[in-house]
């Protein structure tokens, strides 16, 4: 059993203490017998103690336990090169800022699929394999940060074909699934190489997106200390960084999927809403651990008790 408490115990412990405290001392001074007192003060601390117990929120572990699956394998590409920073979303916020928003939201649109990320900057990295365990797919969007300025060392967008195969190869084995990509890029090409070819994964993919992030205008990038940008070598002005959105059509075309410039959330709605339609349900045993609520085996006998101080109040005129 794991607990979740609602309020922060620090807040908890001397607010019910304190509430105990003060009918102790209105018991003390009260005119009545010794038993009155003690069954008073008895009911009191179970009240307390219950509702205590309740704000811990306690959880069961389950393990292996029957979810509804969708029929569908989510694939996630994301570019985290230093680019992906450029201050050009939705005004001058980062753009990996609206990835992060925009990825969470398929995630839960999407709750019931398997998901699997791979990252690529310099290199590519498989961050999650295909997993049911959702949290942990956030997870590892959660450990993205941006790469020092002297690790960047320019952009390729063909660094993540490998692993894109690898897990594209893995999912087309299982039967009767639905492959979703969703790669994610501004698509600047910087390291001097050419666009290759993604036409080979295509009948890997049965639907998705390429998603394209930045502005034809541009944006700076922050290296992280106060009121510095990543400077052009060349030039020793700010670097600004644009979106390619030939290269991102050209990735989202050998793939066979759409390209969408994202500049909301919103953009992506439509197609979510498609593949969710598109997928089937099945109970499968879930690979991860699932907690459930039992708080309520302490919120019957609470309410038992409240309801009871209300009647002796009735009829007594206090507490």
């Amino acid at each position: 059993m794991i607990t979740k408490p609602i309020i922060p115990l620090y807040i908890v412990i001397p607010l019910l203490g304190i509430i105990l405290v003060c009918y102790i001392i209105s018991l003390v001074r009260r005119d009545s017998a010794l038993w009155k007192k003690i069954l008073g003060g008895l009911r009191i601390g179970l009240i307390l103690f219950l509702a205590f117990m309740i704000n811990l929120r306690p959880m069961d572990k389950r393990y292996n336990a029957e979810v509804e699956m969708k029929n569908l394998d989510v694939l996630f590409v994301v570019d985290t090169t230093i680019s992906m920073w450029a201050e050009d979303y939705d005004g001058k916020n980062p753009r990996m800022e609206g990835v992060l928003k925009d990825t969470e939201y398929i995630i839960d649109e999407l709750s019931g699929s398997n998901f699997g990320l791979i990252r690529f900057d310099n290199r590519s990295q498989i961050l999650a394999p295909f997993t049911q365990d959702h949290e942990t797919v956030k997870d590892a969007f959660s450990t993205i940060s941006q790469p020092d300025v002297y690790y960047a060392k320019g952009s390729s967008l063909n660094k993540a074909y490998d692993d894109m195969k690898l897990l594209l190869e893995s999912s087309s084995t299982k039967p009767e699934r639905l492959t979703i990509v969703f790669f994610i890029s501004d698509g600047e090409i910087t390291d001097g190489s050419e666009l290759m070819s993604f036409k080979e994964l295509g009948p890997y993919v049965e639907a998705g997106a390429v998603l394209g992030y930045g502005t034809s205008k541009g944006g700076v990038m922050s290296t992280g200390s106060w009121g510095s940008h990543v400077r052009d070598p060349e030039t020793n002005q700010d670097a600004i960084s644009k979106i390619d959105e030939d290269n991102l059509k050209q990735v989202a075309a050998d793939l066979d999927i759409d390209y969408i410039n994202m500049k909301s959330t919103s953009n992506i709605k439509y197609l979510v809403d498609s593949i969710k339609s598109g997928s089937s349900l099945t109970i499968e045993k879930s690979d991860s651990v699932s907690y459930e609520d039992v708080y309520y085996m302490y919120a019957i006998p609470l309410v038992i008790l409240l309801v009871l101080e209300l009647v002796l109040f009735i009829r007594r005129g206090r507490i």
